[in-house]
Protein backbone atom coordinates (compact mmCIF):
# COMPACT_ATOMS: atom_id res chain seq x y z
CA UNK A 1 0.00 0.00 0.00
CA UNK A 2 1.53 3.28 -1.13
CA UNK A 3 0.37 6.81 -0.59
CA UNK A 4 1.98 9.92 -2.26
CA UNK A 5 3.14 13.42 -0.51
CA UNK A 6 0.96 15.99 -1.63
CA UNK A 7 2.07 18.47 0.54
CA UNK A 8 5.38 18.43 -0.96
CA UNK A 9 4.00 18.22 -4.67
CA UNK A 10 1.64 21.50 -3.66
CA UNK A 11 4.39 23.56 -1.98
CA UNK A 12 6.27 23.63 -5.17
CA UNK A 13 5.36 26.63 -7.38
CA UNK A 14 4.84 26.76 -10.91
CA UNK A 15 6.21 29.10 -13.44
CA UNK A 16 4.05 31.79 -14.72
CA UNK A 17 3.07 31.61 -18.41
CA UNK A 18 2.33 35.29 -18.69
CA UNK A 19 4.72 36.85 -20.37
CA UNK A 20 5.33 40.62 -19.68
CA UNK A 21 4.83 42.40 -22.61
CA UNK A 22 7.96 43.99 -24.31
CA UNK A 23 9.03 47.45 -23.23
CA UNK A 24 11.09 49.32 -26.46
CA UNK A 25 13.87 51.44 -25.07
CA UNK A 26 12.49 55.08 -23.68
CA UNK A 27 12.76 57.84 -26.68
CA UNK A 28 14.60 60.22 -24.39
CA UNK A 29 17.23 57.36 -23.62
CA UNK A 30 17.74 57.06 -27.11
CA UNK A 31 18.41 60.31 -27.39
CA UNK A 32 20.98 60.27 -24.62
CA UNK A 33 22.82 57.72 -25.84
CA UNK A 34 23.20 59.43 -29.18
CA UNK A 35 24.40 63.20 -27.35
CA UNK A 36 26.54 60.69 -25.30
CA UNK A 37 28.15 59.83 -28.81
CA UNK A 38 28.53 62.98 -30.52
CA UNK A 39 30.54 63.89 -27.16
CA UNK A 40 32.63 61.07 -26.43
CA UNK A 41 35.10 61.22 -29.55
CA UNK A 42 37.72 63.02 -30.01
CA UNK A 43 36.41 64.65 -33.34
CA UNK A 44 33.17 65.97 -31.65
CA UNK A 45 35.08 67.01 -28.49
CA UNK A 46 37.73 69.14 -30.40
CA UNK A 47 34.68 70.19 -32.43
CA UNK A 48 32.85 71.86 -29.18
CA UNK A 49 35.92 73.08 -28.03
CA UNK A 50 36.86 74.74 -31.47
CA UNK A 51 33.33 76.47 -31.64
CA UNK A 52 33.82 77.58 -28.39
CA UNK A 53 37.30 79.31 -28.92
CA UNK A 54 35.95 80.80 -32.23
CA UNK A 55 33.06 82.46 -30.60
CA UNK A 56 34.72 84.02 -27.63
CA UNK A 57 37.67 85.17 -29.86
CA UNK A 58 34.39 86.88 -32.15
CA UNK A 59 33.27 88.69 -29.05
CA UNK A 60 36.38 90.14 -27.99
CA UNK A 61 37.41 91.09 -31.40
CA UNK A 62 34.19 92.78 -31.92
CA UNK A 63 34.40 94.20 -28.69
CA UNK A 64 37.93 95.94 -29.41
CA UNK A 65 36.90 97.01 -32.73
CA UNK A 66 33.50 98.00 -33.25
CA UNK A 67 32.24 101.82 -32.23
CA UNK A 68 31.08 102.13 -28.72
CA UNK A 69 27.78 103.32 -30.20
CA UNK A 70 26.97 99.88 -32.13
CA UNK A 71 28.60 97.94 -29.00
CA UNK A 72 25.40 96.22 -27.60
CA UNK A 73 24.58 92.70 -26.16
CA UNK A 74 22.59 91.90 -28.94
CA UNK A 75 25.44 92.93 -31.56
CA UNK A 76 27.89 90.73 -29.35
CA UNK A 77 24.94 87.52 -29.72
CA UNK A 78 25.14 87.91 -33.66
CA UNK A 79 29.26 88.38 -33.34
CA UNK A 80 29.06 85.20 -32.34
CA UNK A 81 27.48 83.31 -33.99
CA UNK A 82 29.36 83.35 -37.26
CA UNK A 83 30.83 81.06 -35.94
CA UNK A 84 28.60 78.52 -34.48
CA UNK A 85 26.54 78.45 -37.71
CA UNK A 86 29.34 77.48 -39.55
CA UNK A 87 30.87 74.60 -37.18
CA UNK A 88 27.78 73.28 -35.26
CA UNK A 89 26.18 71.68 -38.49
CA UNK A 90 29.22 68.99 -38.58
CA UNK A 91 28.27 67.65 -35.18
CA UNK A 92 24.75 66.77 -37.23
CA UNK A 93 26.97 65.50 -39.65
CA UNK A 94 28.96 63.38 -37.50
CA UNK A 95 25.97 62.25 -35.45
CA UNK A 96 24.61 60.86 -38.61
CA UNK A 97 27.66 58.99 -40.18
CA UNK A 98 29.84 58.00 -36.79
CA UNK A 99 27.38 54.66 -36.79
CA UNK A 100 28.28 53.50 -40.00
CA UNK A 101 32.28 54.89 -40.11
CA UNK A 102 33.13 53.05 -36.44
CA UNK A 103 30.53 49.71 -37.52
CA UNK A 104 28.77 50.27 -34.70
CA UNK A 105 25.66 50.32 -36.50
CA UNK A 106 24.87 46.85 -35.66
CA UNK A 107 24.94 46.80 -32.26
CA UNK A 108 23.05 50.07 -32.10
CA UNK A 109 20.31 48.52 -34.68
CA UNK A 110 20.63 44.80 -32.49
CA UNK A 111 19.36 47.03 -29.37
CA UNK A 112 16.50 49.00 -30.75
CA UNK A 113 16.25 47.78 -34.28
CA UNK A 114 13.41 50.46 -35.10
CA UNK A 115 16.26 52.40 -37.17
CA UNK A 116 13.88 56.15 -37.33
CA UNK A 117 13.49 56.34 -33.98
CA UNK A 118 17.65 55.50 -34.10
CA UNK A 119 17.56 58.62 -36.50
CA UNK A 120 15.03 61.19 -34.65
CA UNK A 121 16.93 60.33 -31.78
CA UNK A 122 20.17 61.67 -33.28
CA UNK A 123 17.96 64.66 -35.09
CA UNK A 124 16.80 65.72 -31.07
CA UNK A 125 20.41 65.29 -29.22
CA UNK A 126 22.49 67.45 -32.03
CA UNK A 127 19.74 69.38 -32.25
CA UNK A 128 19.64 70.05 -28.13
CA UNK A 129 23.32 70.15 -28.48
CA UNK A 130 23.37 73.09 -30.97
CA UNK A 131 20.91 74.89 -28.94
CA UNK A 132 23.00 74.48 -25.69
CA UNK A 133 25.56 75.38 -27.06
CA UNK A 134 23.89 79.17 -28.62
CA UNK A 135 22.88 79.06 -24.67
CA UNK A 136 26.31 79.51 -23.86
CA UNK A 137 27.45 81.70 -26.45
CA UNK A 138 24.64 84.33 -25.31
CA UNK A 139 26.19 83.94 -21.59
CA UNK A 140 29.39 84.18 -23.17
CA UNK A 141 28.35 87.49 -24.93
CA UNK A 142 26.96 89.27 -21.59
CA UNK A 143 29.60 88.71 -19.76
CA UNK A 144 32.14 90.19 -22.23
CA UNK A 145 29.56 92.71 -22.80
CA UNK A 146 30.07 93.67 -18.59
CA UNK A 147 33.80 93.93 -19.77
CA UNK A 148 32.70 96.02 -22.84
CA UNK A 149 30.48 98.68 -20.21
CA UNK A 150 33.20 99.08 -17.53
CA UNK A 151 36.66 98.52 -19.78
CA UNK A 152 35.22 100.56 -23.55
CA UNK A 153 32.18 102.80 -22.01
CA UNK A 154 29.86 100.68 -24.37
CA UNK A 155 26.21 101.52 -24.06
CA UNK A 156 25.00 100.00 -21.09
CA UNK A 157 21.55 98.90 -22.04
CA UNK A 158 20.55 94.86 -21.49
CA UNK A 159 18.06 95.32 -23.93
CA UNK A 160 18.09 92.29 -26.80
CA UNK A 161 16.37 92.45 -29.92
CA UNK A 162 14.46 88.78 -29.73
CA UNK A 163 13.68 88.83 -32.70
CA UNK A 164 17.58 88.09 -33.74
CA UNK A 165 18.20 85.55 -30.56
CA UNK A 166 15.30 82.95 -31.56
CA UNK A 167 16.40 83.55 -35.44
CA UNK A 168 20.04 83.09 -34.58
CA UNK A 169 18.98 79.87 -32.21
CA UNK A 170 16.09 78.32 -34.85
CA UNK A 171 19.05 78.67 -38.19
CA UNK A 172 21.01 76.55 -35.57
CA UNK A 173 18.39 73.76 -35.27
CA UNK A 174 17.68 73.99 -39.08
CA UNK A 175 21.52 73.87 -39.64
CA UNK A 176 22.15 70.84 -37.64
CA UNK A 177 18.88 69.09 -39.75
CA UNK A 178 20.60 69.73 -42.64
CA UNK A 179 23.83 68.53 -41.12
CA UNK A 180 22.20 65.51 -40.26
CA UNK A 181 20.52 65.10 -43.42
CA UNK A 182 23.09 65.19 -45.35
CA UNK A 183 25.08 62.64 -43.45
CA UNK A 184 22.69 60.12 -43.83
CA UNK A 185 22.12 60.72 -47.63
CA UNK A 186 25.82 60.17 -48.22
CA UNK A 187 26.91 58.00 -45.54
CA UNK A 188 30.51 59.58 -45.34
CA UNK A 189 31.68 62.01 -42.97
CA UNK A 190 34.25 63.23 -45.59
CA UNK A 191 32.00 63.46 -48.15
CA UNK A 192 28.62 64.40 -46.33
CA UNK A 193 30.79 67.53 -45.10
CA UNK A 194 32.18 68.33 -48.59
CA UNK A 195 28.68 68.54 -49.91
CA UNK A 196 26.80 70.17 -47.46
CA UNK A 197 29.56 72.97 -47.42
CA UNK A 198 29.72 72.81 -51.26
CA UNK A 199 26.11 72.41 -52.66
CA UNK A 200 24.15 75.34 -50.92
CA UNK A 201 27.27 77.49 -51.58
CA UNK A 202 27.56 76.67 -55.22
CA UNK A 203 23.73 77.54 -55.56
CA UNK A 204 23.71 80.97 -54.36
CA UNK A 205 26.90 81.79 -56.81
CA UNK A 206 24.97 80.54 -59.51
CA UNK A 207 21.91 82.28 -58.92
CA UNK A 208 24.31 85.30 -58.55
CA UNK A 209 25.80 85.04 -61.44
CA UNK A 210 23.16 83.45 -63.83
CA UNK A 211 20.82 86.16 -64.30
CA UNK A 212 17.86 83.81 -65.80
CA UNK A 213 17.67 81.97 -62.87
CA UNK A 214 18.21 84.48 -60.49
CA UNK A 215 14.53 85.25 -59.66
CA UNK A 216 13.24 81.47 -59.19
CA UNK A 217 16.34 80.78 -57.37
CA UNK A 218 15.20 83.14 -54.78
CA UNK A 219 13.11 80.43 -53.38
CA UNK A 220 16.19 77.59 -52.99
CA UNK A 221 18.72 79.80 -51.68
CA UNK A 222 18.54 78.39 -47.92
CA UNK A 223 22.24 80.51 -47.18
CA UNK A 224 20.10 83.68 -48.34
CA UNK A 225 17.13 82.72 -45.76
CA UNK A 226 19.04 81.52 -42.69
CA UNK A 227 21.05 84.93 -43.08
CA UNK A 228 17.72 86.68 -43.18
CA UNK A 229 16.49 84.65 -40.42
CA UNK A 230 19.65 84.94 -38.25
CA UNK A 231 19.39 88.66 -38.47
CA UNK A 232 15.96 88.44 -37.38
CA UNK A 233 15.19 90.59 -40.73
CA UNK A 234 11.94 88.11 -41.82
CA UNK A 235 9.39 89.43 -43.30
CA UNK A 236 5.31 87.96 -44.80
CA UNK A 237 7.56 87.13 -48.45
CA UNK A 238 10.52 85.34 -46.60
CA UNK A 239 8.85 82.37 -45.21
CA UNK A 240 7.42 80.61 -48.02
CA UNK A 241 10.89 81.26 -49.56
CA UNK A 242 12.39 79.67 -46.06
CA UNK A 243 9.88 76.63 -45.92
CA UNK A 244 10.75 75.70 -50.35
CA UNK A 245 14.56 75.95 -49.48
CA UNK A 246 13.93 73.63 -46.49
CA UNK A 247 11.99 71.52 -48.44
CA UNK A 248 14.64 71.10 -51.11
CA UNK A 249 18.10 71.19 -48.66
CA UNK A 250 16.79 69.29 -45.29
CA UNK A 251 14.08 67.21 -47.00
CA UNK A 252 15.29 65.99 -50.17
CA UNK A 253 18.43 64.66 -48.23
CA UNK A 254 16.56 63.44 -45.16
CA UNK A 255 14.39 61.28 -47.14
CA UNK A 256 17.13 59.77 -49.21
CA UNK A 257 18.83 59.18 -45.81
CA UNK A 258 16.17 57.48 -44.25
CA UNK A 259 15.21 55.26 -47.55
CA UNK A 260 19.43 54.34 -47.39
CA UNK A 261 19.70 53.70 -43.40
CA UNK A 262 16.40 51.39 -43.71
CA UNK A 263 17.79 49.39 -46.87
CA UNK A 264 21.45 49.58 -45.96
CA UNK A 265 23.00 46.45 -43.97
CA UNK A 266 25.27 47.89 -41.09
Amino acid sequence: MTTRDTTRTASIPRPSTAAAPPTGIPFMRLAAVELRKQLDTRAGTWLLVAIALISGALIALSVVTSERGTLTWTSLVSSASVGQLTLLPLIGVMAATSEWSARTALTTFTLEPRRLRVTMAKVFSASGLGVLVSLVTIAMSALLNVVAILAFDADDSWSVDLAVVAGVALTVVLLVMQGVAFGLAFLSTPIAIVAYLALPSVWSILSLTIEAIREPAEWLDLNSMLATLSMGEMTADSWPKLLVALAVWIGIPMGIGLWRTARREP
